[in-house]
């Protein structure tokens, strides 16, 4: 289940601004530096930075290793258990 679903609204601007995951973090009452943000694209490791949220990058999705990591993720992983180790 989810706690909250956001998407690109004229009250959420798109990614990187970080709206709608400061929103988001806000509705679950959990401070952004706690938030562990995934994402498969430079824009999303950019919105977890400009957001104060930790960047972790998935080597699953859409672009490679080193775009991401110099986009800003703080972590990397190939599956998603792995982020059971980050917690």
């Amino acid at each position: 289940s989810f706690g909250i679903v956001l998407g690109a609204s004229p009250a959420c601007p798109p990614k990187p601004n970080p709206t709608g995951a400061l929103r988001a973090a806000a509705a679950l009452n959990i401070p952004p530096k706690e938030v562990f943000y995934l994402g498969d694209t430079s824009t999303d490791m950019k919105t977890a930075t400009a957001a104060g949220m930790v960047p972790v990058g998935v080597l699953w999705g859409f672009r490679a290793a080193e775009e991401l990591k110099e986009s800003g993720a703080k972590h990397l992983i190939k599956h998603p258990q792995e982020l059971l180790s980050l917690l």
